[in-house]
């Protein structure tokens, strides 16, 4: 279910193995599986910014 997700953020899914995926696949656990990777990926971009802002403002002497 993960790799259907991030296939689909990423928009790189071949059709074959696109409808092999969803043949069998958990349509109720699919909306919590995007919504926690969306928030996961989020985090991770919030954090990265931060961690390089954080870097560059102690860099400049003020």
């Amino acid at each position: 279910m993960i790799r259907i997700v991030l296939s689909s953020f990423f928009g790189v899914h071949k059709r074959a193995s696109h409808e092999a995926d969803f043949a069998n696949v958990n349509i109720v656990m699919l909306p919590f599986v995007a919504v926690i990777l969306a928030l996961m990926i989020g985090a991770a971009i919030f954090g990265f910014v931060h961690l390089v802002a954080d870097f560059t403002s102690s860099r400049q002497g003020f």
